[in-house]
């Protein structure tokens, strides 16, 4: 009976940590909706990222993309839509977990999981972000890359140019 009683409370509790999640990730591709209608700019298509497909980042690119944070410092698109603004205040911290955070103002404001696929250059981000959720071709040197949005998945076009620091934003 005691151990009923302790399940049932276990499945309210993880059900309340459900909705909660699912409502503030609601609320950030809310946001995100918003501020690309008021700024006339048309968000990119959501997907599902298929990080599945890939074997897992090799130990040198996990330590690679987990060493400082990252900013994409700059974002265009050929349409020549204004999408800076949606990229200039986000940084990404890469873990060697392939998960990562995006950070604005000091605080997580998205999680999400990544991978790589080394035959094509290509990292692969998935999360609720709809301005980062997608494939992106890498070209790099050093650290600073560039993340070009013209995959067999990601069609949006967006050149954003990634670079890292070593000191927390």
């Amino acid at each position: 009976m005691r151990l009923n009683i302790i399940l049932g409370l276990l499945i309210v509790v993880f059900g309340i940590l459900t909705c909660t999640n699912l409502k503030k990730a609601t609320q950030t591709a809310d946001v995100s909706a918003e501020a690309a209608a008021t700024a006339g700019v048309k968000m990119p298509p959501t997907i599902r990222v298929p990080l599945d497909r890939l074997p897992p980042a090799s130990a040198s690119r996990r330590a690679y993309l987990s060493t400082g944070w990252w900013h994409m410092n700059e974002a265009l698109q050929a349409s020549g839509q204004q999408i800076y603004e949606f990229y200039r205040d986000k940084w990404l911290r890469f873990n060697e977990d392939q998960t990562f955070e995006i950070i604005k103002d000091k605080k997580v404001i998205e999680k999400g999981h990544w991978n790589w696929d080394e035959n094509k250059n290509e990292i692969y981000l998935s999360c609720q972000d709809p301005w980062f959720n997608n494939t992106w071709q890498v070209k790099d040197k050093g650290f600073v890359m560039i993340w070009i949005g013209n995959t067999d998945m990601n069609s949006t076009g967006i050149q954003a140019r990634v670079v890292n620091s070593k000191t927390e934003p």
